[in-house]
């Protein structure tokens, strides 16, 4: 389940820099805050059921993902 989350936050990474373009922040409220909850979830109960690296990887990933499209969304008043 760990590498599951890791593979979703890596995603969400990848959907983060494409929504980093200018006109395309809009991805970021279809794809990539989605799919940072859904890693953040996913891999802090596999944190929470062991005590795992990677687990612990893709937690910290999904979270600065979804920090940092927040921050792009707040610039670009929500919708750039």
């Amino acid at each position: 389940m760990s590498i599951i989350g890791l593979f979703i936050s890596i995603i969400a990474l990848i959907f983060l820099l494409i929504g980093l373009v200018p006109f395309l922040g809009w991805l970021n409220w279809f794809l990539t805050l989605p799919a940072a909850v859904l890693g953040a979830i996913i891999s802090g109960v596999a944190t929470a059921r062991s005590k795992n690296r990677v687990a612990l990887t893709g937690l910290i990933i999904s979270l600065a993902v979804f920090v940092v499209a927040l921050v792009r969304l707040a610039i670009g008043g929500g919708i750039l």
